[in-house]
């Protein structure tokens, strides 16, 4: 886990260091995103990947985004979002299903680069790519698990010692804090001057896995099966509405209007 963290850590290291030297902040964007998603479930053990077959879970995301324009067509952004996603995991010869639905605070940043085209002869878009680290919080989680018939529903509690509830499931030394890497591609065109449309679609590469080693996954249902020495790959199809702002154009609006009430002022002199 410390060498994953580690290469997040250095995609932050660097993206600062760029934008350090490129930003200006007199300009940016603000927006709300939202959009589905998909997510699965990925062993790097190979012998849990023959125990247990994972299939996608859908969810959605919706949050906030700054973006800040930088040299070259290049930009920043950050992100603040709500996720819901989730791991679905066939076992017993595929008769067990074991689905688990998860919420989490998402933050983001990446460094965006902008390809111009003419979307319309009267229209000016662009085409972009970005890449940047991903890091989420584990809100909480609950599931359910069934084998033919209808499944059975069940709480998800955290770091906590089993009882022998029949509808909890116990998930301890779990990773709270997941740490990754998104890329990007999309593009953007105007609505107005200053408000514009994104849509994107995004890969997460979820480095961090849900559980540690010594992690465990306690139901008290007979034949239950689980494990939490996974990471999430997550597929996101999403729209963005931005708003523009420039702090220069104020300033300059502001001075331009104590100028005219200076002059009234010394007209009535």
């Amino acid at each position: 886990m410390l060498k994953k963290c580690s290469l997040v850590t250095c995609l932050i290291c660097v993206f600062m260091a760029f934008t350090n030297q490129n930003l200006s902040a007199q300009n940016f964007s603000l927006g709300l995103k939202a959009g589905p998603n998909i997510a699965i479930g990925r062993f790097k053990d190979s012998d849990l990947r023959k125990q247990f077959n994972a299939e996608p879970v859908f969810g959605f995301t919706a949050g906030g985004i700054i973006l800040f324009p930088l040299k070259n067509r290049y930009s920043f952004l950050s992100e603040v979002a709500y996720a819901s996603s989730g791991k679905k995991l066939k076992f017993n010869s595929d008769e067990w299903i074991n689905t688990a639905r998860f919420n989490f605070i998402d933050f983001s940043m990446a460094l965006r680069k902008s390809f111009p085209f003419q979307l319309r002869p009267d229209v000016r878009s662009n085409i972009f790519v970005n890449i940047g680290p991903k890091i989420s919080y584990w809100l909480n989680a609950k599931g359910n698990i069934g084998a033919g018939g209808d499944p059975t529903d069940y709480d998800i509690v955290f770091e906590q010692t089993p009882d022998g509830n029949l509808f909890v499931n116990y998930y301890n030394n779990i990773n709270r804090w997941l740490f990754g890497v998104d890329i990007g591609v999309g593009g953007d065109a105007p609505i107005t001057s200053k408000q514009n449309v994104h849509v994107e679609a995004r890969f997460s590469l979820g480095q961090t896995n849900l559980g540690k080693a010594d992690s465990s996954s306690t139901l008290e249902i007979l034949g239950f099966e689980d494990d939490l020495r996974m990471n999430l790959k997550t597929f996101t199809l999403s729209a963005t509405y931005t708003f523009d702002f420039d702090l220069r154009e104020s300033k300059m609006g502001k001075s331009t209007k104590d100028k005219v009430v200076k002059k009234k002022k010394q007209r009535k002199r």
